[in-house]
């Protein structure tokens, strides 16, 4: 078995390209290569070559957390829908504490036995420790706090005294990083990663600081093996960083499943588009991962499409064992290919925002909604010309689905707080 390797001479990356250019029969090498919309060419194959080092796996953890996340209903609904989630199976829940009556909404609920996460306010966080200390031993819990605002050095300085109040326990997780919003107005990934590092980086240079993990919360599309690419990146310019402050803390990754593809037409595609999305982030290194119900624009049957998107973890970890290995990726010649040039955009686009004032500055001088914009609109116009595919939308329509929607609906639907190219098309040429 030693010899079985040595037997077969070594293919260079020449010799490939070589056979490529014969197979060819004339037309030109350079038509196989591809322009990636973050700025970088994908090449037609990729070898050992192509590798800038010996890499060491991005993170060593296997399995993740299935979480659950809850908003915009009453305490008693969410406390309903978390019991009967987590008897399904989930292991994780998200609460948006913003009028929420915790005492109702998590009756029952019992956090010392899993992880939790709470997108709070200075007021709430205040509501939320002082229910917890009657209920648990706050050293018994581990949950992540994630700011619902973050705009500028008032919010910032509202957090500090957020974290300073959790500050003395282990495992609360309170310097948190929340980029779903900039995800789902469709950025590019490698803007997307230069925004987190950006916003990591004013916690820094404040010098608040936490022994506990520091906190991201991104999505994901299903752009499959650049998505996996973009949070092992996260991870990667995550270690720079922590270098250059001197710091041990690790990284808590919890990623959703984008909402800039979701369809309303022929909406079982979405299983597929999530399952997809789910897979990309597990193999990133999701630490906790919220799996959007196929139906959330339009939902019918809640109970439904809840059990489903729970099950679809289920599927990935019990019956496809993706949380027995840790970064599948490392080693890979094309992920590690393209976790290197994301990385690279992603730092040079950084620099430039620090050189505009950091995050802060960036978000006052509009910098972030600008050019977002103009990426999103780029990726609107490949759907209406079919240059971009979403099966069941633009490609292969059923026909013979019929939907109706009431005028509330639409206007529902045309004003959620994201950019959803698919939806966009839809509403464009269906529901008018």
């Amino acid at each position: 078995m030693q010899k079985l390797f040595p037997e077969f001479p070594a293919t260079s990356a020449t010799d490939w390209k070589d056979q490529l250019t014969k197979d060819l029969k004339g037309e030109p090498y350079e038509d196989l290569i591809w322009k990636n919309e973050n700025g970088f060419s994908i090449q037609p194959f990729y070898t050992k070559e192509d590798l800038k080092q010996n890499y060491e796996p991005a993170f060593t953890h296997a399995n993740w957390e299935i979480c659950v996340h809850k908003e915009n209903i009453s305490s008693k609904e969410i406390n309903e829908q978390l019991t009967a989630d987590l008897n399904r199976g989930a292991s994780s829940i998200s609460v948006n504490c913003k009028d929420v009556d915790l005492s109702v909404a998590l009756k029952g609920i019992q956090l010392n036995y899993i992880q939790s996460i709470f997108i709070v306010d200075e007021t709430t966080a205040t509501e939320l420790k002082k229910y917890l200390e009657q209920t648990y031993n706050l050293n018994d819990l581990n949950f992540s706090l994630i700011t619902e605002n973050f705009k500028n050095e008032a919010d910032l300085k509202s957090w500090n005294k957020v974290i300073s109040l959790f500050e003395t326990y282990k495992n609360i997780k309170t310097i948190s990083v929340d980029a779903l919003a900039f995800h789902n107005q469709n950025c590019l990934a490698y803007y997307e990663v230069a925004i987190i590092l950006s916003a990591l980086n004013e916690y820094l240079q404040s010098e608040i600081r936490s022994s506990t993990p520091f906190v991201i919360k991104t999505g994901v599309n299903s752009d499959y093996f650049l998505q996996i690419a973009k949070l092992r990146a996260i991870r990667r310019l995550w270690t720079i960083l922590r270098t250059e402050y001197n710091l041990k803390n690790d990284l808590h990754l919890i990623v959703e499943t984008t909402l800039t593809n979701k369809s309303v037409s022929d909406k079982y595609t979405n299983l597929l588009r999530t399952t997809v999305e789910a897979m990309s982030a597990v193999a990133g290194g999701c630490n906790e991962l919220i799996v959007t119900e196929f139906d959330t624009l339009f939902t019918e049957n809640k109970k439904l499409s809840s059990r489903m998107a729970i099950n679809q973890q289920l599927i990935l970890k019990d019956e496809s064992y993706l949380d027995k290995m840790a970064d599948i990726g490392c080693g890979s010649y094309y992920i590690e290919s393209i976790t290197d040039a994301i990385a690279a955009k992603a730092l040079e686009t950084f620099k430039h925002f620090e050189k505009e004032g950091g995050y802060f500055k960036c978000i006052e001088k509009n910098i972030f909604s600008n050019e977002i914009k103009i990426q999103s609109d780029q990726r609107n116009e490949l759907y209406k010309t079919s240059k971009q595919l979403a099966i069941g939308v633009n490609k292969f329509r059923n026909e013979k689905e019929k939907i109706t929607l009431s005028k509330q609906k639409l206007e529902e639907l045309k004003h959620l707080p994201l950019n959803n190219a698919v939806l966009n098309f839809e509403l464009e040429n269906f529901f008018n």
